[in-house]
């Protein structure tokens, strides 16, 4: 019997041993291609390996490979009482099912309601739904978290969040925008409160790495509370519409804290009827529009940062793509009955498929190729949550600083 758990024992340490000879350069080359999942279970086999997975250069090597794969998916669902997040690893067939996983928060006792205000780089930035005050950042795999400090603000009745990296300052940012309730200036005048003109906003920049909130310019914008779309170091908005502003796309720069405006598509619509988000694909700012009667997606790409003349109009999704497929004919995916619009462009799958959220919650996936939509399978989906794609990552908050 000893002989035998001997045995047993040699073959339970064989495969430690194996990556204990490897050179270290190689071992990690080979741990850096397991999915997110699996390299949290890698953790724990032994001291020797979860230390592994603290080596800068596996968190640098893993999220290079994270990023050019399909990305996790994570659900924020609603409930009456707290919410919760539930994830799942997309595989490149779309008619494998997928099961949805829990995410167990470790500050959900703080903060019950909770959004999700975006993700980069394998961290999410939480927001409380009610306190303007609460944020948090948090790696859902690793389950390490950084809860915010207050910033001081004054009374606002608005916030707008954004999250993002600039990898030129190698620095990650929080922005905080908030807005006073019914206080307007005018930039050519002296007089506040007036009727028209911008809204009087107050910019907050917090810095994972001097671990400080900053005050910033302020942004004479009415922006939608939607998450900030990162494509080069800089978060990008579309603006409320209001009287002398027509929907335009403004770019705050992380790496200086600036912003500015950037040019849009030229739509042949009045955007006064129909709204516009932005996304980003293939590394690119994406401008995606639900035209007024809902039966189209325009989908347009700046194939060159900020140069007007880029902007190409890519593809034309019709609803009606969908009939006849996954789901019932009588199910409109553009719209509810409210007739709202409800389609997001999620972001651009590993085989050139453009993921789609429709009502909040029905993935689809559009075929660039063969010009047809079909739904992507998830065992245990709620009713209805909001979805954020997110790479799976290894990167340590307390590494950050």
């Amino acid at each position: 019997m000893d002989c035998d758990h001997a045995k047993e024992k040699k073959l339970e340490d064989e495969p430690r041993n194996l990556i204990a000879c490897l050179p270290k350069e190689i071992a990690l080359d080979i741990i850096s291609r397991l999915p997110i999942s699996s390299l949290i279970q890698f953790r724990f086999v032994c001291q020797t390996w979860n230390m592994l997975t603290r080596d800068s250069r596996l968190v640098d090597m893993h999220l290079s490979r994270a990023v050019n794969i399909n990305p996790c998916l994570l659900f924020t669902t609603y409930h009456p009482k707290k919410e919760q997040l539930f994830f799942v690893e997309l595989s490149d067939r779309h008619d494998d099912e997928h099961t949805l996983q829990e995410i167990q928060i470790p500050f959900s006792t703080s903060m019950d309601l909770f959004r999700v205000v975006d993700s980069c780089n394998g961290l999410l930035c939480l927001s409380g739904v009610y306190d303007h005050e609460e944020a948090y950042i948090y790696n859902p795999f690793t389950r390490e978290y950084k809860k915010l400090p207050n910033c001081n603000e004054l009374d606002v009745n608005e916030v707008v969040y954004g999250f993002g990296f600039h990898p030129a300052t190698n620095e990650y940012k929080v922005i905080k925008i908030g807005y006073y309730p019914h206080v307007y200036y005018v930039p050519w005048c002296f007089h506040k409160s007036v009727k028209y003109g911008y809204p009087l906003s107050e910019v907050h920049v917090f810095s994972l790495k001097s671990n400080t909130w900053r005050k910033s310019e302020e942004i004479p914008y009415k922006l939608y509370n939607s998450p900030g779309v990162l494509v080069g170091g800089k978060l990008h908005w579309v603006t409320r519409f209001n009287w002398h502003l027509d929907r335009l796309i403004i770019a705050f720069d992380l790496s200086n804290d600036t912003v500015q405006e950037v040019s849009r598509p030229d739509f042949t619509v009045n955007l006064y009827y129909c709204r516009y988000h932005l996304a980003a694909l293939g590394g690119c700012l994406s401008a995606c529009l639900l035209t007024s009667n809902g039966e189209n997606l325009e989908i347009w790409i700046m194939e060159e940062y900020n140069k007007k003349e880029s902007w190409m109009h890519k593809f034309n999704i019709g609803s009606s793509s969908i009939l006849g497929q996954d789901l019932p004919e009588s199910y409109d995916i553009w719209r509810t009955s409210l007739q709202k619009e409800t389609v997001t462009v999620m972001c651009l799958l590993n085989n050139g498929d453009i993921l789609l959220d429709c009502q909040g919650g029905i993935l689809i996936a559009y075929s660039t190729d063969k010009k047809i939509l079909k739904s992507i399978s998830l065992c245990g989906m709620p009713k209805s949550c909001k979805t954020t794609a997110h790479v799976g990552s290894l990167n340590w908050i307390d590494n950050l600083a």
